[in-house]
């Protein structure tokens, strides 16, 4: 299992796109004009084992600013920009155990980058089997 963070300016980002189903939202362009709209930064988590993607685009917010007192470490939050910009698999990623790694990575690498929240819209027609993919407790 391959993972990377990923900005909108790596042509990863684009190339991963063009193997997986997606949106407008999932363009790294737009993740520019909302990540400056928003004053955050763009960035996407890219899991990989063979025909097996997970890709994960999202805005990575400050936190510390809600905090009367200074605190010893960085906090961030993950939101989704306005839209469908949600989590994408290739066909070959659906299955339970990449998607139970990819998962359990996931959950590692926005841990170590000091996040402790994250809110993703997902898409209606991307998304619409998600409720079968993952049992109901995975994103907790």
């Amino acid at each position: 299992m391959h993972t990377q963070i990923i900005d909108t300016a790596n042509s990863l980002w684009s190339e991963t796109l063009q193997k997986l189903r997606h949106d407008t939202y999932h363009l790294p362009e737009y993740f520019c004009l909302e990540a400056r709209r928003t004053k955050t930064i763009p960035e996407a988590v890219l899991i990989t084992e063979g025909e097996s993607i997970l890709f994960v685009p999202y805005l990575l917010r400050q936190c510390d600013d809600i905090f009367t007192q200074s605190i010893p470490q960085e906090i961030f939050d993950i939101v989704s920009p306005y839209g469908y910009p949600s989590i994408l698999l290739s066909e070959a990623a659906n299955n339970r155990d990449f998607l139970d790694l990819a998962i359990s990575e996931l959950k590692k690498v926005l841990s170590s980058k000091g996040v402790c929240s994250a809110f993703f819209r997902l898409h209606p027609i991307l998304n619409h089997n998600f409720d079968e993919i993952f049992p109901p407790d995975t994103f907790t």
